[in-house]
């Protein structure tokens, strides 16, 4: 009895802890600490963004949707030979898109968490993987706006020809600049949304709460390899459309 009342309390704290993530990071961040329960945050995020991955595949125009993935081939060779090839069933691309989204979630919260790791070993700070992984999955959560996001965009849609990206109406690419899927730049103005600063501010706030660190520290540890990345994959975008 009192083990199941334990339970039901972490589960309440974890979900309470969500919640405040939202309006309060610093301080919740701070009850973490001890307690971080991972687990909650994590099926929650993967689990709203199979579910609006699901909801799309059934909404899309399917024969429409093949065709702007067809025409987003460069190689008209290659081009032909997927359309004759008549492309992936939707039933396949759906399981594919799933299997996909969780493994990408895994191996960005892991390479996150290996990062940090090896930050703090350089920096003597007795910071470990399974702080770093945890840290990645709690800053994650604003992604959670984007099954309401996502599923507010289906339903206001005039029709069911619309692009997976178009879900997330706070990424660059949407807000501002409006390339088409097949330009150079599309990629990587579509990967950095509203979200993403929000998630960077999370795991500053963690990092220094966690790390016990400073917070231009935490600034400079957290945002450098986002410098990096971004910085590479935007000079390659730029003199793919030159």
């Amino acid at each position: 009895m009192e083990l199941a009342e334990k339970s039901t309390a972490a589960s309440g704290s974890s979900f309470g802890a969500v919640a405040r993530m939202f309006y309060e990071p610093s301080a919740t961040f701070a009850q973490l600490e001890t307690r971080r329960s991972t687990w909650l945050p994590l099926l929650l995020v993967m689990l709203s963004g199979i579910i609006i991955a699901v909801w799309y595949y059934q909404f899309v125009d399917y024969a429409w949707l093949q065709e702007q993935f067809l025409n987003a081939i460069e190689d008209p060779a290659v081009r032909d030979r997927q359309r004759e090839a008549g492309g992936m069933a939707l039933g396949t691309l759906t399981a594919v898109t799933i299997v996909g989204m969780v493994i990408f979630y895994l191996v960005a919260y892991a390479l996150t968490s290996l990062y940090l790791l090896i930050v703090s070993k350089v920096r003597n700070s007795p910071f470990t993987f399974g702080q770093g992984f945890s840290l990645a999955v709690w800053s994650s959560v604003p992604m959670l706006i984007l099954l309401p996001l996502g599923a507010m965009q289906i339903l206001l849609a005039s029709n069911n020809q619309v692009m997976f990206q178009a879900l997330n109406p706070l990424t660059l690419n949407q807000l501002v600049f409006h390339y088409e899927p097949a330009h150079a730049m599309a990629g990587v103005l579509e990967s950095i949304s509203l979200l993403t600063f929000w998630n960077i501010f999370l795991q500053v706030v963690g990092y220094q709460i966690w790390a016990k660190t400073s917070r231009a520290t935490a600034v400079k540890v957290v945002v450098a390899p986002y410098i990096v990345i971004y910085g590479l994959w935007l000079a390659y975008a730029l003199s793919k459309a030159a």
